[in-house]
């Protein structure tokens, strides 16, 4: 049963935490497939695709073999088939009427007030001794950044600066709409207990947190970060391939400035993965026997 509830967890994760960086996430940590197009580049590219759509189903079917997406469907499935505890039941309703109560904003709000009056007036100090010490960085031939990342740290800069000293991240009306924007979403579900989630088939469990995901996309979108926006702009070139590894260059555009990374994948029952993704599922794939 308690894998059933990180499935859904997942979801609401999203929009708690915040979205990290949606391409870096493709590139670097989510298997890909190859099945059609064998290329890495192309694949990534497609990856981003559905992720701008907030399609995880659509995700997971790329990401996955067919034979690894049945196995986690069918392990699923069986989750779902499980009797639910009364521990299970009272833990998972505690936590997500956090979220889906009718006063969840305003309750939510409390439990934030107190951290932004702490940090508020802090706050400017704070950015501007960001701000300095990246102009620092630059400027000092001692530090360890390559002279391509002190490259893209220049390009970065003055659009991270404008960002940084304009958004008021501590507003409390803004707040109140990302979390408006969140709570809605997730009460959009349905789901209030585990006898709902146990009623939901793998791909609707998908299918909201897709909606999920969008609703998280917008709450951040408040903030002045596009998630899609920049995941448009995602462009991934391969740079090698030799048998199963392959070595990769993405490059998006933030704040009007170009930013690119290499990374290496390899290639693990027909699905390109980040390296060092691959190498940690394994590491945990072989702790699990053990245990």
């Amino acid at each position: 049963m308690k894998r059933t509830v990180k499935v859904l967890a997942v979801a609401i994760a999203l929009a708690a935490g915040g979205v990290p960086m949606m391409s870096a996430w493709a590139a670097e940590a989510t298997p890909v497939a190859v099945q059609a197009v064998v290329d890495p580049a192309r694949q990534l590219q497609e990856m981003t695709a559905f992720l701008r759509r907030n399609d995880l189903l659509g995700l997971a079917r790329e990401a996955l073999s067919a034979e690894k997406f049945a196995e986690i469907r069918t392990a699923y499935e069986y989750q779902r088939g499980q009797p639910i505890s009364a521990e299970d039941r009272a833990e998972f309703e505690r936590e997500i009427s956090r979220i889906t109560a009718p006063d969840a904003v305003e309750r939510l709000l409390a439990e934030f007030r107190p951290k932004l009056d702490e940090v508020r007036p802090q706050a400017a100090g704070g950015i501007m001794m960001a701000i300095g010490a990246a102009q620092m960085a630059l400027a000092s031939p001692d530090n360890e950044l390559t002279a391509e990342q002190r490259e893209m740290l220049r390009r970065a800069l003055p659009g991270v600066q404008a960002w940084l000293t304009s958004t008021d991240f501590f507003d409390e009306a803004t707040l109140r709409r990302a979390l408006t924007l969140v709570t809605d979403a997730v009460r959009a579900t349905g789901v209030s207990n585990l006898d709902q989630v146990q009623m939901l088939s793998f791909e609707e469990v998908l299918g909201h947190g897709g909606n999920v995901l969008a609703a998280a996309k917008s709450a951040v979108r408040l903030y002045g970060i596009d998630l899609d926006q920049i995941m448009a702009t995602a462009r991934y070139e391969t740079l090698s391939i030799t048998g199963n590894e392959a070595r990769v260059k993405a490059t998006v555009t933030v704040f009007d400035a170009p930013l690119s990374t290499e990374f290496d994948m390899v290639l693990v029952d027909g699905r390109w993965q980040g390296k060092e993704a691959a190498v940690r599922v394994e590491v945990e794939s072989e702790q699990a026997e053990e245990s």
